[in-house]
C-alpha cells in the first residue's frame, strides 16, 4: 500500500501494542474479526464506519478518540 487512507486509524495499532495488548484480544472484545481489525491498524479502514459498540471498546481500551 503506497499511501495510508485513514492516517488517525493507525494509532489504534500504536496504542495497542504500547498497551501490550494483542490484536486477537482486542478485536474480540470489540467484537470485530480480527482481519478488520488489523486493517484498521494499516490504515485501510475507516474507523467512522465500525458499529458504536466497537469504537466505544476501543476508545476505552486504548484511551483514545476515534472521530
Amino acid at each position: 500500500m503506497d499511501s495510508v487512507t485513514f492516517p488517525g486509524a493507525v494509532t489504534v495499532g500504536a496504542r495497542r501494542r504500547l498497551l501490550g495488548i494483542s490484536l486477537v484480544a482486542l478485536a474480540r472484545e470489540a467484537g470485530l474479526a480480527p482481519e478488520v481489525l488489523r486493517r484498521l491498524e494499516a490504515g485501510e479502514y475507516d474507523p467512522r464506519s465500525l458499529h458504536v459498540a466497537a469504537r466505544r471498546v476501543l476508545a476505552r481500551r486504548l484511551d483514545i478518540t476515534l472521530d
